[in-house]
């Protein structure tokens, strides 16, 4: 098993990531022309910052989330080197790597990796699936079954 197994960006979890904040965006923009029709100053600021956070988190998912899933990118990869999340661009060598395991989640689930020793990021690294095509379960037992094997080749 020591060729590179490649995980791309989820196509659906990036529509939903788009489609929540501009049903929010919609729905505060509305308020916020309310607002603005019958001169009501202290609703107005703080719908109109609703509203900013709303559109910078589309903006947000649609160039690095939504993009990356339509080009059909790598958002996870397991190689003879280590894996290589592209979410977040975390690198991670199999040498430091002492345990992997999951935790689950009601909407999506992390890979809990242990580290041998204490890095930038400590001594625990928790990589999101949400954003990785797949079932979470089944990129986990491969990713275990990566690093068991990597073990015994190291």
């Amino acid at each position: 098993m020591t060729e590179t197994i490649q995980y791309p960006y989820s196509k659906n979890t990036a529509i939903f990531g788009l489609v929540l904040p501009l049903v929010f965006f919609i729905i505060t923009f509305n308020n916020l022309r309310y607002s603005y029709a019958n001169g009501f100053i202290l609703p107005l600021a703080l719908i109109l910052f609703a509203d900013l956070i709303f559109l910078s988190q589309f903006i947000y998912i649609f160039f690095k989330r939504f993009l990356p899933a339509i080009r059909n990118q790598v958002a996870l990869e397991l190689s003879e080197d280590g894996i290589t999340d592209y979410t977040r661009n975390i690198v991670i060598e199999w040498a430091d790597v002492k345990n992997i395991d999951m935790q689950l989640g009601r909407n999506f689930s992390k890979m809990i990796i242990d580290l041998k020793q204490e890095t930038d990021y400590g001594t625990q690294i928790a990589i999101s699936l949400r954003w990785v095509a797949g079932r979470d379960i089944d990129i986990c037992n491969t990713t275990q079954a990566y690093f068991e094997e990597m073990t015994k080749l190291g």
